[in-house]
């Protein structure tokens, strides 16, 4: 009696144990990336304090509206101090502006109106204003925004970070 050689066994066998390791690499690629997306690697946010001008020439009770490295703020001289606000409505990031006569922060778009202080007061904006810290160096503000990349605005003579407005401090 020959023997015979059953080949169609060990190819099949081969076959399916290629299929099956590429299954589970391409099943851990899979989770590893889901994993990923589950828990993002956190990035320390830089900050950088922006020059914004002298303290003194700051006006009283009138916003200046600034362009630092493309963040939209409003800054603020009040008698309990200064605030700097983001100008982006909380509702859909429209650009807020100030109304003298109401002495309110008022959004065209949705009728929001935000208080002196930022807060929410009317309309559909679900939180208040954002607001940036501002430091005072020596009678300068200086406000700290966080920087993404090289969107930095330098004052050419001295390489100072500088804010770009229509008041000058």
């Amino acid at each position: 009696m020959a023997v015979i050689h059953d080949d169609f066994g060990r190819r099949r066998f081969l076959s399916q144990a290629v299929m099956a390791f590429g299954a589970l690499f391409g099943m851990g690629a899979l989770a590893l990336r889901f994993m990923q997306f589950l828990v993002p690697s956190q990035k320390p946010r830089r900050y950088e304090a922006v020059l914004i001008g002298a303290e003194a020439r700051l006006p009283m009770g009138e916003p200046v509206p600034m362009n630092l490295g493309g963040h939209k703020i409003m800054v603020l001289k009040t008698e309990e101090g200064i605030a700097a606000f983001s100008r982006r409505c909380t509702d859909l990031g429209c650009l807020v502006s100030w109304s003298k006569e109401r002495g309110q922060f008022v959004c065209p778009c949705h009728q929001g109106v935000f208080d002196k202080t930022g807060r929410n007061i009317a309309g559909p904006p679900p939180r208040p204003l954002d607001r940036y810290q501002v430091v005072r160096r020596n009678g300068q503000l200086y406000v700290n925004i966080h920087m993404k990349g090289e969107e930095k605005v330098r004052d050419a003579g001295s390489g100072r970070l500088i804010a770009k407005s229509g008041w000058t401090g």
